[in-house]
This record gives structure tokens, sequence and C-alpha cells, in this order.
């Protein structure tokens, strides 16, 4: 597998997972780095190694959820054969973490804001 072909692939998932756990609503690509340096903020060059996606959704006409949301992230992750491990909730803030094959996740909601964050990147492209 490629970068490229696994770039697409977590962008993909992204996109599938918050269109389940938030239904009716469209869930938008945030941001979509890469391929970066993995050495990038460190300022160290390098080949290109990584890919980071953001995808956010959420419904805006209902109150902020995060506790159902996260859980609902969680299963469905689950059910889709991620690794899921749910953090206790900081300050109002619920995340998740799920690792699959190599790739990393974090779901991410808050009880002041109506937004679910997910957030992937791929595995280093030296294990593809």
């Amino acid at each position: 597998m490629t970068l490229t072909e696994a770039r697409n692939y977590l962008r993909s998932e992204l996109l599938a997972v918050a269109a389940i756990v938030v239904p009716g609503q469209t869930p938008v690509v945030a941001q979509d780095v890469g391929p970066i340096d993995q050495g990038a903020l460190s300022d160290d060059r390098g080949p290109e190694s990584v890919c980071t996606i953001t995808v956010e959704t959420g419904d805006p006409t209902t109150a902020p959820d995060p506790e159902a949301q996260i859980g609902f992230a969680a299963e469905t992750l689950e059910s889709r054969g991620w690794k899921v491990t749910v953090s206790e909730p900081s300050e109002g803030r619920h995340e998740l973490t799920a690792r699959r094959q190599g790739y990393d996740l974090t779901a991410t909601a808050q009880t002041t804001d109506w937004r679910l964050l997910l957030t992937g990147q791929t595995p280093y492209v030296d294990d593809l």
C-alpha cells in the first residue's frame, strides 16, 4: 500500500464513522495534512512519512451530549475493527483513542461545543 492509498483509506474511514455517529449531518474534512515528514515539528528533514486528517460533524440544533457521542463513536469504531480506549472526562472534554493496523485515531467532544472531532493518522510509510 502506498502512503496516498493509506491517506485515502483513512479519510474515507473517518467520514464513514462520522456519518454513522451523527446521522442526518454531512461530515466535513476540517484538516487534511500530508504526506509530511514525521520530524517536521523538530525541523528534522526527511522523506514524507505520515498523513493526518481531521473530520468534524455534529448537529448545531441540539444541545451537546459529548458522553453519548463518544460512547456511540466507540461502539461504531469497535464494530469496524478498531481497538478503542475511552478516557475519563476532564473539564467537560470527552475523548477516545483507537488503533487499527497501524492507524491511530482520536475522537473528541466537549460539553460546550456541538462538534465531534475525529482525527486520524496513517501508519508511518515504513510500516505500510
